[in-house]
């Protein structure tokens, strides 16, 4: 059972690329969402002030007494007005029933301001004298004067949507009159005061004068009298000059805001490409950078192994998988040489034999004896190639994609083959212990065969009692329910040398005592059935082992091979 890995806490590429775009995408989307809600809620609130002001001043004017007779005094609203002593921030005019002008707050005589003043404060008097002159083409010097690093720093800001709008959006301000539309009018005959004159709230936008690039907003109110009739209006107008003002001085924090954004950004991408982009560019030149141009492995081992992201992650997995392909490539040499080595004598033993029968000196017999000798190494040679094919087939795993996977019943599958072998080997004694319930594997019946033949005939060259026995293996891997299916085949032969069982599934290795000589063929043994069986256990993510038999005393070939995993 592998051994569970010791879990480390990581912060994955995916969550600072996440954070990275939150911080990127966050302020402008802060700025725009707070601008739009803060102008539309100035506005709203601006125009409910003109509201509430005028159905003040109106209500009041309805008391009056004079009302009664169906006529608005110019003395009752001028008096009104002063009352209030400056205690509005907009302009407010009274008219009478035909739009004749009878009171307006700018022209109230200074004095009433002045005794409003406290300690030395501006008063809201003299507040809405200020907000008078806006309306009427004055300009807040105060608000006026903005800093030149303020001015520099709001044009860089407000570039992009200044272009827009002269590019895209261009002004329509010929489509408003300006403030100034009643400065040379007797009678004031806007469309709020022709709308209010019905009995009706009123309200328009114009232009504010002075060269402001603001507007004025208009807000009309009828005045009734006890008949309901409208015996005057109240003419409420006040600029949105503070209100730009407000918003230019919010857009300008938000500019620092977003610069200072924009820094931490800049360094946050510098962090990442110091932490992600370097290590990935190190990383892809060193993948190119391993094989040399004729495929040779120079290096397995990549940079940022030790990083516990991505990243490293990345990296153990392209040296695993170099490491994998430099073992591919060096067994593909050693089989080459094998191969060439392995060929070597059956060819020498032919083209001497060749060489003899060209001679004239021979009898028929010795003709006929070497003859035979080049026919059983042209045998030998066949069934070397046949064999070698076969674990190259194997070793790549073109048997297992063109073989077809069957459900086979395991021990009744081996009783038949030990059948058959016990019929082939009639001195030798092989004996089963199976598995108390079928067992069934999912495996190409030629893979299942070649494992049990190759390990019952290499058990029957040593010795004379042989033991084939199944078992299944059931533990818990990682949360999940694993079984294993073992086959054991053990004989009561010499054994295997420990110095040896490393090399016993090794191509073309064999403890057959011929085989230590340079010949490797043996009666048909080419040392090559346990490397076929080991080719077979590893395309099916199987294990194979070898040991001392507790019970027969020589050698015990285990194979472990996955049945099943659920979770």
């Amino acid at each position: 059972m592998k051994q569970k890995e010791k879990k480390v806490f990581r912060i994955s590429i995916s969550i600072q690329i996440s954070i990275f775009l939150v911080v990127v995408a966050f302020v402008p989307v802060a700025i725009m969402m707070a601008l739009k809600t803060y102008e539309s809620q100035l506005l709203t609130m601006l125009e409910n002030s003109n509201v509430q002001q005028g159905r003040l001043v109106a209500a009041a004017l309805e008391g009056f007494a004079t009302l009664q007779s169906g006529e608005l005094s110019k003395k009752d609203a001028t008096l009104l007005l002063e009352n209030m002593e400056g205690h509005f921030d907009s302009r407010i005019r009274v008219l009478d029933k035909n739009g004749k002008l009878l009171a307006d707050s700018a022209t109230l005589e200074p004095t009433l301001q002045e005794n409003s003043a406290l300690d030395g404060k501006k008063s809201i008097s003299q507040e809405s004298f200020s907000y008078s002159k806006e309306s009427t083409g004055g300009k807040n010097t105060e608000e006026a004067n903005l800093s030149s690093d303020q001015s520099f720093l709001y044009k860089i800001f407000s570039f992009p949507i200044r272009a827009y709008r002269k590019l895209f959006r261009p002004p329509v301000s010929d489509l408003y009159d300006t403030a100034d539309y009643y400065s040379q009018k007797d009678i004031y005959d806007g469309e709020e005061i022709l709308t209010a004159l019905q009995g009706n709230y009123g309200a328009t936008t114009r232009i504010s004068s002075g060269n402001q690039v603001s507007v004025t907003l208009y807000s009309a109110l009828p005045i009734f009298s006890e008949k309901k009739d409208v015996v005057g209006i109240v003419l409420v107008n006040r600029s949105t000059y503070r209100i730009l003002q407000n918003l230019y001085d919010l857009r300008l924090d938000l500019a620092k805001i977003f610069l200072r954004s924009l820094i931490v950004v800049a360094l946050i991408a510098l962090f990442l490409t110091l932490r992600i982009s370097l290590p990935l560019k190190k990383l892809s030149k060193q993948t190119c950078d391993c094989a040399d141009k004729k495929g040779r492995i120079l290096f397995t081992s990549f940079i940022g192994k030790k990083r516990k992201d991505e990243i490293g992650e990345l990296s153990r997995s392209f040296s695993s998988l170099i490491e994998r392909l430099n073992k591919r490539i060096n067994f593909s040499q050693a089989f080459a040489a094998d191969i060439s080595h392995e060929f070597k004598n059956p060819l020498t033993a032919i083209r001497s034999s060749a060489e003899l029968l060209g001679t004239s000196e021979l009898s028929n017999i010795d003709r006929k004896e070497l003859s035979l000798a080049i026919v059983e190494e042209v045998e030998q040679l066949q069934n070397l190639i046949t064999e070698v094919k076969n674990i190259s087939r194997i070793d790549s795993g073109q048997d297992l994609m063109e073989e077809e996977t069957k459900e086979l019943p395991v021990n009744l599958y081996i009783s038949n083959l030990v059948s058959h072998l016990q019929k082939k080997h009639e001195n030798v004694e092989i004996k089963t212990s199976l598995y108390n319930q079928e067992v069934m594997l999912a495996i190409p019946e030629n893979y299942l065969y070649r494992i049990c033949d190759n390990l019952i005939n290499n058990a029957v060259s040593f010795g004379k009692k042989i033991l084939v026995s199944t078992k299944i293996i059931s533990f818990t891997e990682q949360k999940n329910n694993v079984k294993k299916l073992a086959i054991v085949v053990e004989d009561d032969g010499p054994g295997i040398r420990d110095e040896a069982k490393e090399k016993i599934f090794h191509r073309f290795y064999s403890e057959r005592p011929s085989f230590q000589n340079d010949s490797v063929q043996d009666k048909g043994h080419m040392g090559l059935g346990l490397s076929i069986v080991k080719a077979i256990v590893d395309s099916l993510e199987g294990e194979i082992s070898v040991a001392q038999s507790a019970s027969l005393g020589g050698a015990s070939f285990s194979v472990i091979i996955p049945i099943e995993n659920n979770k």
